[in-house]
């Protein structure tokens, strides 16, 4: 296979979504070579690296000790030294998309580039103050995509726009279980959310399939703030984002409660948009894109449960499939690389 068809990705090992972004490239006719990197997995190699790297943390306030002990860790791992003794014997790739960027030190990226025969780019798929270190890894990319308007606009110069997207490989089709579902990780400010949402879930007799991630030391009790609510789960590990897939096909509806680091719209607005489900959602930004349609979505305010019951029995209105075809993976990974023909994405 040619070397333009051939791509480098790198990003988080965490959730195993490299594995279906993996099936999807695959089936875009791209051959792969994957760097997944777990952060979860880093345990200091020797004490004396541990004190060093603590000294030059907060003695010598350095920042990236931690960081750029992580990266050389890994770049002794089998995973790390196989991938570069591929792209040593085959003289590189035509292609790297990095996700999530900013885990990498300047001394991989600068690697990296050397094997990189066309085009190295990144894209952030969270808001780009929340790991500050991304900033000074952007002059390795030939283009950098975020997915928040408000990066966009406020350095509109150093970013290009995208959203994130749904995958389009074939998957296995399941038959509908659930009412709603909802998989994201305990956070203070959303539990009421989730509690208000789950009681008018028993007062319809709703069936959930709500997941509700948490460190295992907390979920006694978190499991009394929750009690209140059938169907919730807390679990300690994310499932993998295969059965994550099977369990949105197997959902009537959606459920997006968004988080405040950004505006962006998340994975789960698109799993909505791609597989014909619902969605209810707190992110009153997904009004000003092409694919709504009141039928489809609801905006809730977290407080007020007035229409929401009205909602589920409207009918689902199908989208334009130029529209939802934008959308997809294969689109998305065509415009990010500017392979044509693409549909362009933007940003509101």
């Amino acid at each position: 296979m040619s070397k333009q068809k051939s791509i480098l990705l790198v990003m988080p090992a965490n959730f195993g979504i490299y594995k279906a972004i993996e099936e999807n490239l695959k089936f875009n006719g791209f051959h792969v070579i994957t760097l997944a990197y777990d952060e979860e997995l880093f345990v200091y190699p020797s004490i004396s690296k541990r004190l060093k790297t603590k000294f030059r943390q907060y003695i010598l306030q350095d920042k990236s000790a931690k960081h750029n002990l992580k990266s050389e860790v890994f770049q002794k791992t089998s995973q790390y030294q196989k991938v570069f003794r591929y792209l040593s014997e085959t003289g590189g790739v035509g292609y790297a998309l990095f996700i999530r960027a900013d885990i990498w030190s300047e001394a991989f990226l600068k690697d990296i580039r050397s094997y990189i025969k066309k085009d190295m780019v990144a894209y952030q798929w969270d808001g780009m103050n929340r790991f500050p270190r991304i900033w000074q890894n952007l002059q390795w990319f030939d283009r950098f995509y975020v997915f928040d308007p408000k990066d966009l606009y406020e350095k509109s110069d150093k970013f290009l726009p995208i959203t994130n997207f749904y995958l389009d490989y074939p998957v296995e089709d399941n038959a509908v279980s659930s009412d709603f579902y909802f998989i994201g990780s305990h956070l203070p400010d959303r539990r009421d959310v989730i509690i208000k949402f789950g009681q008018l879930a028993k007062s319809n007799g709703w069936q959930l399939d709500f997941n509700i991630v948490c460190k295992e030391k907390d979920i006694p009790k978190l499991s009394q703030e929750y009690a209140g609510v059938a169907n919730i789960k807390l679990i300690h590990q994310i499932r993998e984002f295969q059965d994550n897939l099977k369990a949105v096909h197997k959902a009537k509806a959606l459920i997006d409660f968004v988080t405040s680091d950004h505006t962006g719209l998340s994975f789960r607005v698109f799993e909505a948009l791609g597989y014909g489900k619902k969605l209810i959602t707190t992110n009153v930004e997904v009004a000003h894109y092409d694919f709504y349609h009141p039928n489809n979505i609801f905006i809730w305010d977290g407080q007020d449960l007035e229409g929401i019951e009205a909602f589920m029995r409207k009918p689902y209105m199908p989208i334009d499939p130029d529209i939802k075809e934008k959308y997809s993976f294969s689109n998305w990974i065509r415009y990010i690389l500017n392979l044509e023909p693409y549909k362009e994405i933007t940003l509101p």
